[in-house]
């Protein structure tokens, strides 16, 4: 990619970090002067994390080499790009940058997991993979199958390649279940979540959130029924004339009479708001008496 900055490693130490020294840079030889600043990071003198600013757009991808001469042409030492087109101090912390570098400088099964982590709940793709490196697709779809045989990541799609870190996932299950455990104490009168709101509700794509409810399922923590997501323990709270209304409403179900009257009729004979109703139907959907399909109950 033309990156105006990107951040690297270097094979030999620096000042003091923060502060700028004018370099020449010999990339790919093409040489060009640059700005060089260190990131105050400890534990890094003698191999310090740098952001490197250009006197133009330069091409340049993760792993890419690169030596450091000083004004008078003497060689300083190398270096490593680490993260081109990395964004500026305002747009990212020092903590972020850090740790993103760390896992960058450990190799391509480490770079492309910190891709897969940098990007949360969006995933990776495998064309930002191909933006950030120089790696064959073959090459990452090589490493995402070892991360994933390490529990590391998901892989959603190969054709085009689409995954998702295991940390990112985990996440989104906590707060797919924090958010319903909300749900229900202010919706009491519904099943649970529609899977499209659970899916506004925090921007996710759709193969990550239906992988998250899958797993939540399996591990018995969540349930979907008919687009409606719940809590395995939550019930509609009903009274005991709710109940009473609820047998005669079964009854109707077990002789067929609710599938020949619109739903008026049934509101208009129980005395029932439009609410109320529905409440009592989302109860004998959740207690398996009735089922909702496209042309009705």
């Amino acid at each position: 990619m033309k990156a105006p900055a990107f951040d690297a490693v270097l094979d030999f130490p620096l000042g003091e970090s923060g502060q700028d020294f004018r370099a020449e840079a010999v990339f790919l030889g093409q040489a060009f002067a640059a700005r060089v600043t260190g990131y105050a990071v400890p534990g890094r003198k003698a191999a310090p994390f740098v952001r490197v600013l250009p006197a133009g757009p330069v091409e340049v991808r993760w792993g890419d080499p690169f030596e450091v001469r000083g004004p008078g042409g003497a060689l300083l030492g190398r270096g490593t790009c680490l993260y081109p087109g990395s964004p500026p101090a305002d747009e990212l912390k020092l903590s972020k940058r850090k740790t993103l570098l760390q896992r960058f400088a450990l190799g391509e099964k480490e770079m492309v997991l910190g891709l897969a982590e940098a990007g949360g709940l969006k995933g990776l793709r495998g064309e930002d993979v191909a933006g950030f490196s120089r790696l064959p697709r073959h090459r990452v779809e090589a490493l995402a199958r070892a991360l994933e045989e390490e529990g590391r990541v998901r892989i959603l799609a190969f054709s085009p390649l689409f995954l998702v870190s295991q940390d990112s996932l985990d996440f989104l299950r906590g707060r797919i279940l924090a958010f319903l455990a909300r749900y229900h104490k202010t919706h009491t009168g519904q099943r649970g979540a529609p899977v499209d709101r659970i899916e506004a509700r925090f921007e996710v794509p759709r193969p990550v959130l239906v992988l998250a409810l899958r797993l939540l399922a399996k591990e018995g923590r969540a349930m979907e029924e008919g687009g409606v997501v719940r809590l395995p323990d939550f019930r509609i709270p009903l009274n005991a004339a709710d109940e009473e209304t609820l047998a005669a409403l079964e009854g109707m179900v077990l002789s067929g009479e609710l599938g020949s009257v619109t739903l008026d009729d049934v509101r208009a004979r129980f005395k029932l708001t439009t609410g109320k109703l529905q409440t009592l139907l989302a109860a004998l959907i959740e207690r398996k008496k009735i089922v909702e399909g496209p042309e009705g109950f």
